[in-house]
């Protein structure tokens, strides 16, 4: 009896589908030099057995070093060697690999391969008793069966999306970690929770309920998509269901994958075509329209008219050369930093605005003589202060007066722009930085702007690892400042 319940264990664990994992030690060196070449192209390879070449590719024999211990690899600057045995057979393994930085890295991974095929066949003693040989199988097939969990539970936990595996009434039965860390919650508390409880407690949805999703998932043995909310992030679920093994019903596995960066993309997309489309094409269609308008009378053409088809066309661009610059911003990488010098910076973006501030009779004091160098983009800076010293000439009121004034902070290189004008209101704040937002008492006043200067001080700012702050009280004046990192702060 003992016998035939054995036979049967074994039997149908040898009917189980299961995922082989072959030990790099019983692989054939023909097939491991064929895995290396499609996981590390070298440039170069090598495989001899007994000496007599079967494979070679740029390397000879005689760059081979002694090999005296099978099973290990010996480097010889971009050469990697490596002497192998299976069964009455001697061959030899040779690498040429790439001359960079990565051929450190592939040699330390090489060193960690177990390839010697001594100890994977090593012949096991088998017990000589009949039914101890039976146990000695099943556990055996027992302790694989084990491993293979562990392996499939490891692999579900490193995946890039959160996994989630229910039972037939939809009761979670395993998470990974992703699923704790977005949904905040302990895996304990996880294991024995329905799906519709964890779901409907993050992100209640009427149409249609959860309920009725994961319902219909089992009910109709059909994928389902939804979208999902939790603590601010985006994610997208796909419910699919799949059949328990022993049994007729159905659970449901259940892939979340982070689309927030998506989601983010999409609305930019959005804003840039609906601005795009009504801001950039109406100065562009009025001037079409003007244009017409002096062709039909060619000989009566006006100053007023004139004038109107340049304000036109300098709206035009202005818009597009703030758009281009945006995109310039937020395309910004460090490689594009060198040092830089703080005080000229502003300087230079006061000279620009110097004529603009003139028209209205508002004076503008810089303060501060301290060099203060940065390791940044000194155009873009520029641009970036430009854009600040612009806002506060054209919000404040003529024969005013703008206050700008560069400092050191602790190992921050500050920079304060104070102006008398009309103030931002406290509703406003916290959208100020926000790309195409636009001050609603500015436009009824009738000052235009796009809606991009500030996104792009903001962008360049965080771009150059600093930050942005702004106070201000409407009809007193603002004050912008501006902090970034000095680039020695110990000198």
């Amino acid at each position: 009896m003992t016998n035939r319940f054995m036979n049967r264990q074994l039997d149908e664990m040898a009917q189980t589908p299961q995922l082989s994992l072959p030990e790099p030690s019983n692989r054939h060196p023909q097939q491991l030099l064929t895995h290396l070449q499609a996981l590390f192209h070298p440039p170069g390879w090598l495989l001899a057995s007994d000496n007599e070449l079967l494979e070679v590719s740029g390397m000879t024999l005689a760059q081979a070093p002694p090999t005296e211990v099978p099973g290990h690899w010996q480097h010889q600057q971009n050469q990697s060697w490596i002497k192998l045995i299976r069964g009455n057979t001697r061959y030899l393994l040779g690498l040429t690999l790439p001359n960079d930085l990565s051929r450190e890295l592939i040699q330390l991974y090489l060193n960690q391969l177990d390839l010697d095929g001594q100890t994977g066949n090593q012949i096991r003693p088998r017990p000589s008793e009949n039914i101890s040989a039976r146990i000695h199988k099943v556990r055996a097939a027992t302790r694989k069966l084990g491993e293979m969990q562990s392996f499939i539970r490891h692999s579900f936990e490193h995946m890039p999306d959160g996994i989630i595996v229910t039972d037939e009434l939809g009761v979670i039965r395993f998470s990974n970690r992703h699923i704790e860390d977005w949904f905040r919650e302990p895996m304990p508390s996880l294991s024995g929770m329905p799906l519709t409880t964890l779901l409907e407690g993050y992100d209640p949805r009427d149409q249609p309920p959860w309920y009725e999703i994961i319902s219909e998932t089992l009910t109709l043995q059909q994928s389902r998509n939804a979208d999902l909310t939790v603590h601010g992030k985006d994610f997208l679920i796909h419910l699919a269901p799949f059949a328990l093994p022993d049994t007729r019903q159905f659970g449901i596995i259940a892939n979340i994958s982070d689309i927030s960066e998506l989601r983010e993309q999409q609305r930019q997309h959005r804003e840039a075509i609906d601005f795009i489309s009504h801001d950039v094409r109406s100065p562009l269609v009025s001037q079409l329209a003007l244009i017409e308008q002096l062709k039909r009378n060619p000989g009566h053409i006006e100053a007023r008219q004139l004038d109107q088809l340049g304000r036109l066309a300098r709206r035009s661009y202005q818009l597009a050369e703030e758009f281009v610059q945006l995109a310039r911003a937020e395309q910004l990488t460090e490689t594009r930093f060198y040092e830089c010098e703080f005080l000229a910076i502003v300087e230079n973006a006061r000279d620009s605005v110097c004529e603009q501030a003139q028209e209205k009779g508002i004076s503008i004091l810089l303060t501060g003589t301290e060099d203060l160098w940065l390791k940044g983009n000194a155009e873009l800076l520029e641009r970036a202060v430009i854009n600040l010293l612009t806002n506060a000439v054209q919000y404040s009121p003529s024969d005013s007066a703008i206050s700008v004034h560069v400092y050191q902070a602790a190992h921050l290189a500050c920079l304060a722009i104070s102006d008398e004008g009309y103030g931002i209101d406290p509703q406003e704040l916290p959208y100020l930085f926000d790309r195409y937002h636009r001050q609603k008492r500015s436009e009824v006043s009738g000052i235009h702007g796009t809606g991009l200067g500030l996104s792009f001080v903001k962008t360049v700012v965080e771009k150059h690892r600093g930050a942005i702050a702004v106070d201000s009280k409407p009809d007193e004046g603002t004050t912008f400042t501006l902090k970034l990192p000095i680039a020695h702060p110990m000198h």
